[in-house]
């Protein structure tokens, strides 16, 4: 038996942790393992901050604590209290005019007809046997059919070309996407008694959105990924690191303290 299964099991899933065990298994031991910052300083990221700071304006948006038409001045005065990461000057000005154009020109049109019922919303609940958390970006309800429908704010590049199809090199994020929609899926079920009509994403630096039906074959394959998934964590041994360069010095929390990064890119 796993020297971790008691620890694990009694652990409060959620998707971004399962997506940190497919990433770096090695990255997941230490943030939800080992848990010490003073051997290994857990850190952020650039991109994962910018994506916080426009959620955090969208929530307030549309919890009408701010309005629309002053979102894009918001975003330039809170910039520096908000990311504090920073990468080479040209990426980190070009996400600054993406987002900025974003709130200057967005008009939500993709919400006509619908009321939003959700904001943020956290959702605790069992699914297969294991306490599961998330934060659902926007719920929505269509006001004629009153039919369900939850929005989730991306960062990511728009993944679908023009025909519809995604695009090759998007194929396996999108897939990562519509996994943690069909687990959400699971908390509107349970909250509402029915399964949202429509998984949407609002990729925010392309002003574009993705809109799929919800099916449910994917969902039934998203729940056996989720249970044996967390049935791997709860055997894991070894927690083997995935050496990935651009994870590893962009995007992992460990860059900086991981020995196998220090190691393989010195």
């Amino acid at each position: 038996m796993s020297s971790y299964k008691d620890l694990v099991r009694n652990m409060r899933f959620s998707f971004s942790r399962v997506s940190t065990y497919d990433n770096c298994k090695y990255c997941f031991y230490l943030g939800y393992i080992v848990k010490d910052d003073d051997l290994y300083l857990s850190e952020g990221n650039f991109y994962a901050e910018v994506g916080s700071f426009v959620h955090l304006i969208l929530e307030k948006v549309f919890k009408g604590e701010l309005e629309m038409d002053d979102a894009a001045q918001y975003f330039i005065d809170h910039f520096d209290e908000n990311v504090f990461y920073r990468v080479k000057k040209s990426s980190v000005e070009d996400a600054k005019e993406d987002c900025i154009r974003y709130f200057a020109e967005e008009e939500f049109e993709w919400l006509d007809g619908y009321e939003v019922i959700g904001v943020e919303m956290k959702v605790e609940l069992d699914i297969c046997g294991y306490a599961f958390v998330g934060y659902l970006d926007l719920v929505i309800r269509n006001k004629e059919t009153g039919e369900i429908s939850i929005v989730d704010h991306k960062s990511a590049r728009y993944p679908l070309k023009k025909n519809g199809d995604v695009l090759k090199s998007h194929q396996e994020e999108f897939k990562k996407h519509k996994r943690q929609m069909y687990l959400y899926s699971h908390a509107v079920k349970e909250k509402y008694g029915v399964f949202p009509k429509w998984l949407m994403w609002n990729h925010f630096k392309d002003q574009k959105v993705v809109k799929i039906p919800f099916d449910i074959r994917e969902y039934d394959e998203t729940m056996a990924w989720f249970r044996e998934s967390a049935r791997k964590i709860e055997d894991e041994e070894e927690f083997e690191p995935t050496l990935n360069y651009f994870f590893c010095k962009n995007l992992c929390n460990f860059r900086n303290s991981c020995e196998y990064c220090q190691e393989e890119w010195k």
